[in-house]
């Protein structure tokens, strides 16, 4: 039977996903991202391979013997000039020059598909990861509920342009947009910019239009939890089916009760 490539990024799911994987009969074999994949895979034949490598690691792929690969985990984005890409790598970029993200990650894809390395969702295996629908934590008023809505219409009209999957409103008021600096970067920047006399400061996160799940998921875990609540954000409005989470959900939820945070799932 083939093998299924695991290329783990940073966080728990990689080795989450991996053990699943496992558990459903597949032989998984580890990427790991060096400088970024940070789990225990002493379980999993594992390799070590550098995040500009893209032709070194779709070599290390075919020579696995692997004909499917899924990538998971969080990605610190380096400079150009740390990312060091090789020769497959510097062709990628060329392709994908001035198209944001999701197109590199395209690009990146194709070139596995031309070695007959298809690129599955992290999803299958991970059925009990996504955010379901409803409150599972706190209480949602008409006004931050509007909010909530707002947020999303402002994420489905920028997502066609690939920018961000996440937005900061407080009453009725754009404080931020996630840019190239993440979730966890565009939380650190806004907590001056919230008012704490304020109504309810709302954090919205789902997938961008169009946005091909095989290659990226939005993720929020527990840090996203704890910068949230140290910003000011009160309300964490998530994806429901879109939006992974990366820790096992009844420790979210106790953390969010703990931090005093309303999560709902929209």
């Amino acid at each position: 039977m083939a093998r299924l490539a695991v290329i783990a990024g940073r966080g728990a799911l990689p080795v989450t996903l991996a053990d699943n994987a496992r558990s459903l009969g597949e032989d998984v074999v580890i990427l790991r991202i060096a400088g970024q994949a940070d789990a225990d895979f002493s379980a999993f034949e594992a390799f070590e391979v550098p995040l500009g490598a893209v032709g070194k690691a779709r070599d290390m792929i075919r020579a696995a013997g692997c004909d499917r690969v899924v990538m998971v985990g969080k990605i610190n984005r380096p400079s150009l000039s740390q990312l060091k890409p090789d020769a497959a790598a510097v062709k990628l970029l060329a392709r994908a020059v001035g198209r944001g993200d999701d197109a590199l990650l395209r690009v990146i894809s194709d070139f596995l598909g031309e070695a007959g390395i298809e690129t599955v969702s992290p999803e299958q295996f991970l059925p009990g990861a996504m955010m379901p629908v409803g409150i599972v934590t706190g209480s949602l008023d008409d006004a931050t509920g509007e909010d909530v809505n707002r947020g999303t219409a402002i994420l489905d009209a920028l997502g066609a342009h690939d920018v961000g999957q996440g937005v900061v409103l407080q009453d009725g008021r754009v404080i931020a947009i996630e840019g190239a600096e993440g979730t966890d970067g565009m939380l650190h920047r806004i907590a001056l910019l919230i008012d704490p006399a304020a109504p309810p400061a709302i954090f919205v996160k789902r997938r961008k239009s169009g946005q091909d799940t095989r290659l990226d998921i939005p993720v929020v875990g527990e840090e996203t939890l704890r910068l949230a609540a140290a910003s000011g954000v009160r309300v964490l409005a998530l994806e429901a089916g879109g939006v992974m989470l990366a820790s096992a959900p009844e420790t979210l939820w106790k953390l969010a009760f703990d931090l005093d945070l309303t999560v709902v799932g929209i």
